[in-house]
């Protein structure tokens, strides 16, 4: 009871050491695969490292809108340069602190 998809044996030594060195590869993949796959730790980390990504961007877009929509209101408003420049820090520090906030509290 041979399986029809299973190429034939060879018969000579070169066919059998080159069906042996496939063998070894394919077994050395499969190895490798549930290797990673039992690895919760590499797993884990590299979870991490897509959320701190993730966060990064996300920090970095709220920045740059905060930036943009503080620059708009602040053209507009009445003031020295320096107390709108005093508005405009005041603003970045508070939608960076709360985008933080709203990265770290989805973990």
């Amino acid at each position: 009871m041979s399986d029809p998809s299973t190429p034939p044996v060879p018969t000579d030594r070169a066919g059998l050491e080159k069906d042996i060195a496939e063998t070894r590869a394919r077994l050395a993949e499969t190895a490798d695969a549930l290797a990673a796959k039992a690895d919760v730790k590499g797993q884990a980390q590299a979870k991490v490292e897509d959320l701190k990504v993730t966060a990064q961007h996300k920090v970095a877009d709220v920045r740059q809108q905060a930036t943009a929509k503080v620059h708009d209101v602040s053209a507009g408003a009445p003031g020295s340069a320096k107390q709108q420049s005093g508005a405009l820090i005041a603003g970045i520090v508070v939608v960076t602190a709360v985008a933080v906030w709203l990265v770290v509290r989805k973990r």
